[in-house]
C-alpha cells in the first residue's frame, strides 16, 4: 500500500472517530440537559456509594447543567472541526477520566449503571466500560492526527454555530428543569395507563397439569378438559411468564399505617391529584401557595388527592405542616420511586381513571384555573 493510499485511509479513520465522538458527546449533552434533575439524583448515588460529603441540591443542579453543556458543546466543536487541537485534547482528557472512573465502577460496581445516557439508554457498568475503551481509542486517533479533520464550513459561521448552540442548549436546560423533560423516557410518562402497567406488571404464570400412562407423559393446561381414568395424574408445573410493564411494577403507596392504598388510587373513577414530595425536610417552600390552592380545588370538587412522601418520621411531617399550613394527611412510598415519577420537589401528577393526564414540577404548578381547564 503506497503512502497517498496509507495517507487517505487515515484521514477516514480519524474523521470517523471525530464523528464518532462527536455523536456521542452531543447525544450524551442532549439527553442531560433534556433531564438535570435526573442527573442530580444519579449523581447523589455516587456521592451515597462512595460516601463522600454531602451538598446541596443547588450546587448539584448547578453541576449537571454545566456537564450538559459542555460535553453538547464539545460534540458540536467536534462536529464542525473548531479549534482542533484544543477541542481534540480537552476530548481526550476527558475520555482518560471517564474511563479511569468507570474502571472504578466496573470493578466496585457503586451503582447500577453510570446514568451517561439518562433513562434513554441504561448500560451496565461491564457495557459502559467497553464503550469507554471504544470511544479513548477514538479519541486517541483524533487528539493524535488533529490535522487530518476536515473542515465543513467557513471559520464565521462556525463561531456563530457555536454561539447558537450555547445559547440552546442553556435554555433547553432551564426549560426542562422549570417545566419538567420535555422529552420523558420514564415509565410514568403522561399517556402512561398507570392502573394498566401496574396490574399487569404482576408476576404471571403458565400452568400446565402433567399426566402419564404407559411410560408417556401429557401436558394439559388449565382450561383443557382431564383425560381418561387410564391416565395418571403427575404433577402441575406453573412456569413464570415475563411481562412487559415491570419498570412501573415499584409503584406501591401506604397510608401512615403501612396499610396498602395503591389499588385505591389506580382505581379511582374520577380525577385523582398526588402531591409528591420526595423530601419533606428540603422540598421547596416557595410554590406552598400554590400547593394549597391545589388542595382546596381537590377539596372543593371531591377529587381524590395524596400527599406521598419518603419521610416517615413524624419530625419530618411537623416540619412541613408547620412551615406550609398543610392539612393533609401523608402517605409513604420509595423515594427513588417518587423521584422517577416526576422531578418535582414538590411535583404534582394528575390521573384520570388511572391514567397519567398531566405533571408539574414545582416551578410551575398549576392554578385553579388551569385545573378546571383539564378537569371537565
Amino acid at each position: 500500500m503506497d503512502s497517498k493510499v496509507k495517507s487517505q485511509l487515515l484521514t477516514v479513520v480519524v474523521n470517523v472517530c471525530r464523528l464518532l465522538l462527536a455523536g456521542t458527546f452531543i447525544f450524551s449533552g442532549f439527553v442531560k440537559a433534556n433531564d438535570p434533575l435526573g442527573t442530580v439524583y444519579k449523581l447523589e448515588d455516587y456521592m451515597h456509594a462512595m460516601a463522600w460529603f454531602t451538598v446541596p441540591d443547588t450546587f448539584l443542579l448547578g453541576c449537571a447543567v454545566l456537564l450538559a453543556i459542555f460535553e453538547f458543546t464539545l460534540g458540536v466543536y467536534l462536529l464542525f472541526g473548531m479549534k482542533r487541537k484544543a477541542t481534540s485534547g480537552i476530548a481526550l482528557a476527558f475520555m482518560v477520566l471517564m474511563t479511569l472512573l468507570t474502571v472504578y465502577i466496573a470493578i466496585a460496581n457503586p451503582v447500577e449503571d453510570c446514568g451517561c445516557f439518562g433513562d434513554v439508554l441504561i448500560l451496565s457498568n461491564g457495557a459502559t466500560l467497553a464503550k469507554n475503551i471504544v470511544l479513548l481509542g477514538a479519541a486517541v486517533m483524533v487528539s493524535r492526527y488533529y490535522r487530518l479533520q476536515k473542515d465543513f464550513l467557513g471559520s464565521t459561521t462556525k463561531w456563530l454555530i457555536a454561539f447558537v448552540t450555547l445559547c440552546l442548549i442553556v435554555g433547553y436546560a432551564i426549560y426542562c428543569i422549570v417545566c419538567l423533560p420535555a422529552l420523558d423516557f420514564r415509565p410514568y410518562k403522561v399517556g402512561t395507563n398507570l392502573r394498566e402497567a401496574v396490574m399487569s406488571s404482576q408476576q404471571k404464570f403458565e400452568v400446565k397439569i402433567v399426566y402419564e400412562k404407559d411410560g408417556k407423559t401429557m401436558e394439559l393446561s388449565a382450561e383443557d378438559e382431564d383425560p381418561d381414568s387410564t391416565w395418571t395424574y403427575v404433577e402441575t408445573r406453573r412456569t413464570p411468564i415475563e411481562t412487559q410493564n415491570l419498570a412501573t411494577a415499584d409503584f406501591y403507596v401506604a397510608d401512615a399505617d403501612g396499610e396498602d392504598v395503591t389499588e385505591d388510587i389506580l382505581l379511582a373513577d374520577d380525577y385523582t391529584l398526588l402531591l409528591v414530595i420526595p423530601n419533606l425536610m428540603n422540598a421547596d417552600e416557595g410554590c406552598v401557595d400554590r400547593v394549597n390552592e391545589v388542595y382546596d380545588y381537590a377539596q372543593e370538587n371531591g377529587l381524590g388527592f395524596y400527599c406521598l412522601t419518603s419521610s416517615e418520621e413524624q419530625e419530618a411531617q411537623t416540619y412541613w405542616n408547620d412551615h406550609t399550613g398543610a392539612e393533609y394527611g401523608y402517605y409513604i412510598a420509595e423515594e427513588r420511586m417518587l423521584k422517577t415519577v416526576v422531578r418535582g420537589q414538590p411535583g404534582l401528577v394528575l390521573l384520570h381513571e388511572g391514567v397519567i393526564v398531566k405533571k408539574w414540577g414545582n416551578y410551575n404548578l398549576p392554578n385553579e384555573e388551569e385545573l378546571k381547564q383539564l378537569i371537565r
